[in-house]
């Protein structure tokens, strides 16, 4: 039932006493994993009002006080209800329980007590709860508002000498309860009325729109006004979002009459413009690609200048990074560019995938994000079609993710999780890349068709409710039989999500007219020991989808009729090939498979066919797509990795380099090389491979050049990343063209004359090569500037000093939350581990202040793990292992950042295998390559 205006005040200021709680000991060291809540009750809906205080005294006594009432419907008779809490302070007095339509045999609340290792409120009662009968349970509260980027917490910005305060949220996974007492699991949904109270000069947003800000009155000589906003669709707690702010916004309506706003700090504002453009766009797409309308009357976007991720999928109110956001033109890069793109398509996925339809628990997260990392480059492509997204998806995802995935401490993409640490550890890239791989193979081996219209159905089916993979893997299957395709998806997908890793594919010739395939699975170091936490069901065997090419076909749009399947159940397979195969004898020529790499696993040949490969790489490389370049880049270069096939093949991938001009191949030999750039940097052949690497894109980037006027969108990609190489490898014309860039712009400093998708290899060079003077222009710069993407390539480039006072210098800074925003601090640590002086100061600091950055910053588990991953990415020696495998012994605690670690060792004792076998490989062949 409703309250009256009057009893609602009196509840919400009530008192704070503590005579009536209770609480358990503690938390312990050991981690808990009972942390689910009883099924016993259901919430139906919640009244939630909310009052952020932001003004007056010191910013680290802000906090917010509220008030909740949840309709509870009983499900199983019980003598308690149990809910999340965390943080919050609850007024005792306040607490009301009762039946919605009260009788003399209703239970009555009698105590509450507090499980603060499971984050629970337990209230209880004198009696059990009648099964089917609907029951009120409300109270006050107040939490402390800060700036942990968590919960309800608090974010600023300068203005003049001023700081400009606002509230914001991030709920996602658990942190709701950090704003208010709720059941804060995804499947347990409900209907929200949210009234947000602010002061009158500023604004407030939630999911939905505001119906009602008639309530005002004066309290602490502040106007107060009460937004209430429309009641919520049926949704997950994790999803609501908060944002009182002085922001300011632009507007547009999509052509389905979807009002759609954009906002951010009014400084800032015009640089919202194009985040809007595409996100009409895209909005109205996805609601023709799924042939569901969006569900809510409105989408809002906001930039929060203090944010822990890229973005967040809150429904209708989704809030990111400013980087992820904002764009300027002629100041921001088309890097940047393409980021605001790709995060606002995720995000918009997101609407449908995960807020329409959530998945039951966070073992099923890859539901939300693997979906929505794929639906990204489909709403990209349809704005940006000569981006040519889907080549990009390869290199960005599936390649990227093989690396984490090759790994005996990587994990299924379907993992039990129960500890909120370890449900942070799955936000990583298999949730993410290696989900969007397979979601992509699927698609391919299905037809565009058929997955359209299995993904429709399944939504249809699970919307406003929570679904299990399964729930997917049904939708799939039915519409493939009813398109005559006899495929069994739960039975091929299961393979790939309830089992770490991937296969590698052995293609071999089987006389004139015959393919042999053999599957076996890949590991990075084929001698690492299974930890055995994770067992596969199907014993490291898959169902592979495959394509094939050849010197002879040159057919490379492959569809799903041209698939052949390598089933689990058996270890080989003879495939037909007629008219495929070159003529047996012919030298040059090849086969190719997993054509344009939609699926997801590598390849191996026998090593004639790998030279052909590679022969046509050097004599006509623009044959073979630029996608399969790479793909021949990349798995020849893994394959040598893991000894599954000789270095002298790998190295042979990249001796053409000289003559590609195309941005995808350079992606990834860049990465590739990158790698051995690391491993010799402290080496006597580093002179040699410097000089091998100035070989092979001097060329390209002379013809390129550094002058970005009139390049499309991936030949600024390409110049950015040939002037990198050229730059990092002290090739002279691109070294003095950036000194002297960066020159110019110290003495003019109001006009900046660097172009911006060379800005990032200029700044770090004149860095590098310079001295305090330019390091200090650029820390005042870095500070001065208003478009975040700026802001964070000066903070990237302050990393490149060859000066170790200087490195030390900007270590201490990025711990100093009045100097680097603490969302930034471990991408700066990061940044300076990348740098080869600073790499010993970077885990030294690591390891010297760990208390103080698992406490303060290991909750942003984004930036957490990825700095484990990138300080110990080098890691090659004994004593680095000894180092690293110490600090793990005197450390046990490790928090979201177990894994990472795990990795870590794996990793290195990879890169010391990979020291001592190829090293006199590399000696001798970079030899030849510089006589």
């Amino acid at each position: 039932m409703n309250i009256s205006k009057l009893q609602h005040l009196l509840l919400f200021l009530g008192s704070s006493c503590q005579s009536e709680v209770t609480t358990t000991p503690a938390p312990t060291k050991k981690r808990v994993t009972d942390v689910r809540l009883p099924l016993s009750l259901d919430p139906v809906y919640y009244d939630v009002e909310l009052q952020p205080f932001m003004y007056g005294g010191n910013p680290g006594a802000f906090s917010f006080r509220g008030f909740v009432r949840i309709v509870l419907k009983c499900l199983t008779a019980t003598d308690n209800v149990t809910l999340h809490i965390n943080k919050l302070n609850i007024a005792n007095d306040t607490i009301r329980f009762s039946a919605e339509s009260p009788t003399s045999s209703d239970p009555v609340y009698t105590s509450w007590t507090e499980d603060k290792v499971r984050q629970f409120m337990i209230v209880h009662l004198d009696r059990a709860m009648t099964a089917g009968q609907n029951y009120v349970l409300q109270m006050n509260f107040t939490g402390p508002l800060t700036d942990d980027l968590h919960g309800l917490y608090l974010s600023s910005y300068p203005r003049g000498n001023q700081t400009v305060y606002l509230a914001s949220t991030q709920f996602q996974p658990t942190d709701a309860r950090k704003a208010f007492p709720c059941f804060d699991e995804p499947a347990i949904k409900s209907h929200f009325n949210i009234t947000l109270i602010r002061p009158s000069h500023l604004t407030s947003l939630s999911n939905t729109p505001i119906r009602d800000s008639s309530r005002t009155w004066s309290e602490g000589g502040i106007d107060w006004v009460a937004d209430v906003y429309e009641t919520t669709p049926k949704m997950s707690t994790y999803l609501l979002a908060f944002v009182v702010s002085d922001f300011v916004s632009l507007s547009a309506t999509t052509a389905n009459n979807v009002t759609y706003r954009v906002w951010a700090r009014p400084e800032s504002i015009s640089q919202a413009q194009y985040a809007l453009d595409v996100g009409v766009e895209v909005l109205t797409y996805f609601e023709n690609y799924y042939q569901i309308p969006y569900p809510l009357p409105k989408q809002d976007m906001i930039a929060i200048p203090d944010f822990a991720a890229g973005a967040m999928e809150n429904w209708g109110l989704i809030t990111y990074r400013e980087t992820a956001m904002l764009y300027q033109p002629g100041v921001s890069s088309e890097g940047d560019k393409q980021r605001v793109a790709v995060v606002v398509s995720h995000e918009l996925a997101h609407q449908w995938f995960g807020d329409l339809v959530t998945p039951s628990w966070w073992d099923d997260l890859w539901l939300n994000e693997g979906f929505a990392s794929y639906m990204e480059y489909v709403g990209v492509d349809v704005v940006h079609p000569d981006w040519k997204m889907f080549d990009q998806y390869i290199i960005e995802d599936v390649q990227d993710v093989f690396d984490f995935d090759s790994l005996v401490t990587s994990h299924p993409v379907y993992v039990p999780v129960s500890h909120p640490d370890e449900i942070n550890e799955i936000f990583d890239r298999i949730s993410y890349a290696k989900g969007a791989s397979i979601i992509g193979m699927m698609k391919h081996f299905l037809g565009e068709q058929t997955f359209k219209t299995g993904l429709t159905n399944y939504l249809n089916q699970r919307s406003y409710d929570a679904a299990f993979h399964d729930d997917l893997w049904t939708a799939m299957t039915a519409q493939a039989q009813r398109d005559g395709k006899n495929l069994d998806v739960k039975a091929i997908m299961d393979t790939w999500t309830l089992q770490m890793n991937f296969p590698y594919v052995t293609v071999t010739r089987e006389g004139a007219d015959s393919i042999k395939v053999t599957q076996a699975r890949f590991l990075r170091d084929p001698n690492a020991v299974d930890t055995g936490k994770y067992k596969s069901p199907f014993g490291y065997k898959w169902d592979i989808p495959i394509t094939f090419t050849s010197s002879r076909e040159l057919k490379f749009d492959k569809t799903d009729a041209d698939v052949s399947w390598l089933w689990r159940s058996s270890p080989e397979r003879v495939i037909p090939a007629e008219g495929l195969l070159p003529p047996e004898g012919d030298t040059d020529g090849w086969v190719l498979a997993n054509v344009k790499q939609h699926g997801y696993y590598r390849v191996n040949y026998e090593e004639s066919n790998w030279r052909a490969l590679c022969k046509q790489l050097a004599t006509d490389h623009t044959v073979i797509p630029q996608v399969n370049r790479a793909q021949i880049m990349n798995d020849a270069w893994n394959l040598a990795r893991g000894d599954y096939l000789s270095m002298d093949i790998a190295l042979l991938t990249v001796e053409y380099l000289h003559q590609e001009m195309d941005y995808i191949p350079w992606h990834e030999a860049q990465k590739e090389l990158d790698f051995v750039d690391k491993m010799l940097s402290r080496t006597a052949l580093y002179g040699d491979f410097q000089k091998f690497m100035l070989s092979k894109v001097q060329g390209p980037f002379r013809a390129i050049g550094m002058n970005n006027t009139g390049a499309s969108h991936l030949q600024s990609y390409l110049r950015s990343i040939l002037a990198y190489i050229a730059c990092q490898y002290d090739d002279p014309d691109c070294v003095g063209n950036s000194t002297a860039l960066f020159k110019q712009w110290m003495d003019q400093p109001d006009t900046n004359p660097i172009d911006a998708g060379l800005k990032a290899t200029v700044y770090c060079t004149a860095i590098r090569v310079g001295g305090v003077e330019e390091w200090d222009f650029a820390y005042q710069q870095y500070k001065m500037a208003d478009v975040a993407a700026e802001k964070a390539r000066l903070q990237r480039s302050l990393a490149c000093s060859q000066k170790i006072w200087i490195l030390g210098r900007y270590l201490n800074l990025a711990l100093t939350p009045s100097e680097i925003r603490k969302q930034d601090a471990l991408k700066v640590i990061q940044s300076i581990s990348l740098n080869t002086l600073g790499r010993g100061l970077a885990w030294d600091l690591f390891r010297g202040k760990w208390d103080t950055i698992r406490s303060e910053y290991g909750q942003s588990f984004f930036s957490f793990t990825s700095l484990i991953g990138t300080l110990t990415k080098s890691f090659n020696t004994e004593f680095q292992l000894q180092q690293l495998q110490e600090f793990m012994r005197t450390h046990p605690n490790q928090g979201s950042g177990t894994r990472a670690f795990q990795q870590a060792v794996e990793k290195t004792r990879s890169n010391i295998a990979w020291m001592k076998q190829h090293y006199n490989t590399l000696a001798d062949w970079l030899e030849r390559q510089n006589p």
